[in-house]
């Protein structure tokens, strides 16, 4: 059966946009002044308008209907964003407390530390052994670290812990690098963070855990058989990222080579390995369709195995989405040859996740998906159809090239939003990672059922080997290439809006013909010449320099160019400002005749004295105390400052300080 696409595909596609613009203007607008349920009492009010509007629909009254179901879905977005913060916040104690957890997800080492997401049941007094009901429950998730126990059993997903920390939301260090860890982490569904200190943790034996902490677990056991395997390092790294999500082993240079060559995306499991997967099992089911049925049962078969693979993989969100993207693209081609299903699939599955949960938007894995699939659907036919290849291997050349072109053309204004930076070789990279991701996925799995078989299984295990091995040295080549990344290149988002103006009217201009080109043409060109306005503004306008306390450590931030200043004695002149740097004892019991002025004096962990003791050496015009300092010496030295009467700055509550220069 042939199903409209004008019914199937435009309709949840603007409604998608509707949904997803009540998420961001309700959560940068709204968040604080309105009530959720004041926002979910407008969806229902034009929900009902929308139904009166259809109940005695005609032609002439389309646009009113089409107005009010935006409306609606657009009230729809805006409270559950909202309602998605009032479930993550919560009241946390500003001190130390006890508390009973559940680890929700696999440890891993963060420095000389553990690390995992932990449901918190309740919090207890510290005399409590077990959670009372008088107790007010907590019901959030924190992001706990932990010191490593030598003496006692480590710590795993599903442990049911006790643990005495400080819970709190992260500083923010937005105004250094326009990160907000604190508000990254709300949006993973992390209310807090903590740490607990050695012998401050006990776990009390495994619980039956949940699926997606079953799925974590058969995660781990499948790398632990790669490291059977032999594999290692690099490798190990690679494979266990490309295969089953697991990004814990990728050192900072080998993600930075990735990123540099455009070829990143092969190590974060989402739509492209499950392309491959999918490829791989319609290959393997071919034969099934020369029965009767059996498209169908192959297309069921797919989907079931695609599910399978997201649960070994650990459910994670990349991961679900793609594989509800197939999944709905799968089952929707049994009904419809149009090729707008694929667009519906794609539509139906983000509004699917947005309504799940609202954050998923701000994900930038989210956004770089989809707008990656939504390109490839609509300039992939028109870059593949620009050249009619004379042979297979030719054809599958240029149909990787189409295929690279269209994905970065449609994900280019998000990089550079987001990363400041564009890969210029990115055609070459993806040359390689094609091919070799087919011959790593499809070797990996060969050898986990085939590792049994003498030869079979050994000759799979070193192409797997190989493959990563060549995967991991074309990418260093390329990267050695001359302008490999071109860099220093952001854009605002006013600027992204009118680049994505522009590209769906060069889309125009492309797929329509007939006198409506010359109009497009003129549209496109004013929205050009509008882009290049704001980019002459942005050039011309004089960059202003800030001093900056953050992190133990002094920046100067000029624009976008963030830059640490360093120096032998921790003493600095930057552009007339004195500061000097205390994170050490080298400072303590010396005295002076002459005091030296200092503008800012900034107090770090390690510091070993006392205010007093700088004020006889220092002339101090103002303190800054670093979010490193323990709580009891960061009291001490506040009330020193204030007998002194010298002003401070306390950056446990604001994180960074900015001071214009």
């Amino acid at each position: 059966m042939r199903i409209d696409s004008s019914l199937t595909t435009y309709p949840i596609f603007r409604l998608t946009v509707f949904l997803a613009a009540g998420i961001f203007l309700s959560d940068r607008l709204l968040s604080g002044v309105v009530s959720w349920i004041c926002l979910l009492g407008c969806f229902l009010f034009f929900s009902v308008l929308s139904l009166a509007v259809l109940r005695t629909f005609s032609f002439g009254r389309r646009y009113l209907f089409g107005c009010m179901s935006g409306l609606a879905f657009f009230f729809l977005g805006a409270g559950l964003v909202l309602a998605e913060r009032e479930k993550v916040k919560f009241g946390w104690e500003d001190k130390a407390m006890l508390y009973w957890g559940k680890v929700k997800d696999v440890p891993y080492p963060r420095g000389k530390t553990m690390q995992a997401k932990v449901d918190v049941a309740c919090q207890m007094n510290p005399f409590d052994t077990v959670c009372r009901s008088e107790k007010e429950p907590v019901g959030r998730s924190v992001l706990l670290s932990w010191m490593p126990d030598s003496a006692s059993r480590p710590i795993q997903c599903g442990d049911s812990i006790c643990f005495y920390a400080k819970i709190s939301r992260p500083v923010s260090l937005e105004k250094l690098s326009g990160f907000d860890y604190g508000d990254y982490l709300m949006r993973q569904g992390i209310s807090g963070a903590g740490i607990a200190f050695s012998g401050d943790i006990r776990a009390f034996g495994e619980n039956q855990p949940a699926v997606s902490q079953r799925a974590l677990l058969v995660r781990q056991r499948i790398v632990g058989i790669y490291q059977e395997w032999g594999l290692e390092g690099d490798v190990l790294a690679v494979v266990s990222a490309l295969t089953v999500g697991d990004r814990t082993r990728l050192t900072s240079d080998l993600e930075d080579v990735y990123s540099a060559t455009g070829a990143s995306h092969v190590l974060s499991l989402s739509g492209l390995h499950i392309a491959i997967l999918t490829g791989i099992l319609f290959f393997l089911f071919r034969p099934l369709k020369r029965f009767k049925g059996g498209r169908s049962v192959s297309s069921v078969l797919i989907v079931l195995f695609l599910w399978v693979f997201a649960f070994v993989s650990g459910l994670s969100s990349p991961v679900i989405r793609s594989v509800i993207m197939f999944s709905l693209y799968i089952l929707s081609s049994l009904l419809s040859k149009d090729a707008y299903s694929g667009v519906f699939a794609v539509s139906l599955t983000a509004f699917v996740m947005l309504v799940f949960n609202p954050f998923y938007l701000f994900d930038i894995s989210f956004q770089l998906s989809f707008v990656a699939v939504y390109s490839i659907l609509l300039f992939y036919p028109l870059f593949s159809g620009l050249l009619k290849a004379g042979n297979s291997f030719c054809k599958y050349v240029w149909d990787v090239l189409a295929l690279s072109m269209a994905a970065q053309l449609g994900t280019f204004p998000l990089i550079l939003l987001y990363f400041g930076a564009f890969p210029s070789y990115f055609l070459l990279a993806n040359l390689v990672v094609a091919p070799l991701s087919v011959c790593i996925l499809g070797g990996t799995l060969a050898a986990l059922v085939l590792f049994s078989v003498p030869v079979i299984g050994t000759a799979a295990i070193w192409l797997v080997d190989l493959s990563t091995s060549l995967l991991n040295l074309s990418m260093s080549e390329v990267r050695q290439l001359w302008g490999a990344q071109i860099t220093s290149l952001h854009v605002s988002g006013l600027q992204v809006l009118l680049l994505y103006i522009i590209l769906g009217l060069f889309y125009r201009i492309w797929a329509v013909t007939g006198l409506k080109r010359g109009r497009e043409v003129v549209v496109t060109l004013s929205f050009s010449v509008l882009f290049l306005l704001t980019c002459l503004y942005e050039v011309s306008r004089p960059s202003v320099c800030y001093l900056c306390f953050a992190r133990s450590g002094v920046y100067t931030k000029c624009g976008n160019t963030l830059t640490l200043q360093q120096t032998a004695d921790g003493v600095f002149n930057i552009r007339g400002v004195r500061v000097g740097v205390m994170k050490s004892d080298m400072w303590q019991n010396k005295t002076s005749d002459i005091r030296l002025s200092l503008d800012y004096v900034y107090i770090c962990r390690g510091f070993k004295g006392s205010v007093s003791m700088l004020a006889r050496m220092f002339d101090i015009r103002s303190v800054v105390l670093d979010s490193s300092l323990s709580e009891y010496l960061r009291n001490r030295l506040i009330r020193e400052c204030q007998l002194l009467k010298i002003s401070y700055t306390d950056l446990s509550k604001e994180g960074s300080c900015l001071i214009l220069l």
